[in-house]
């Protein structure tokens, strides 16, 4: 077998414990991204995995401010930063980071407990400041599943 091959079949393999695992059906966003209502911000879907919801929920923010950092060409040392950003989760959803304010917005979460794993499954939805010091329109967002 091929290295693709050998990697699409793993990811297929991964797709179905998903699916399998999911309790009830993915809202479409987990797959398919809705388009902004203004240039703004973006939409972007982390998804993390861990024992608790609140590891879960850290890890996903986490994730978001450091592939959005990454998007807007800001330096990304994840190890650092993924230690500065879960003691630093506050309830505005927005961070300083190398003089760049990054704006947040959770609009949507599905959560499950993976039978397999015995860990919660969580995706979260987030609109995006879609540059740094800005201020976001972000409009009302209500098709959360």
């Amino acid at each position: 077998m091929t290295a693709m091959k050998k990697m699409l079949f793993t990811l297929l393999l991964i797709m179905g414990v998903y699916s399998s695992n999911a309790q009830g059906n993915m809202p479409y966003w987990v797959n398919n991204l809705p388009k902004p209502g203004n240039e703004t911000y973006y939409f972007r879907m982390t998804h993390a995995e861990e024992l608790t919801y609140e590891k879960a929920y850290v890890k996903a923010f986490s994730m978001a401010i450091l592939e959005s950092s990454w998007k807007m060409g800001l330096p990304v040392d994840a190890k650092n930063d993924i230690a500065t950003i879960e003691q630093g989760v506050d309830n505005n959803l927005s961070i300083r980071s190398h003089q760049s304010n990054i704006a947040l917005n959770k609009v949507c979460e599905y959560q499950y407990r993976s039978e397999s794993t015995n860990k919660v499954v969580l995706y979260v939805l987030w609109q995006v400041a879609a540059a740094g010091n800005i201020e976001p329109n972000f409009e009302e967002f209500n098709k959360c599943r």
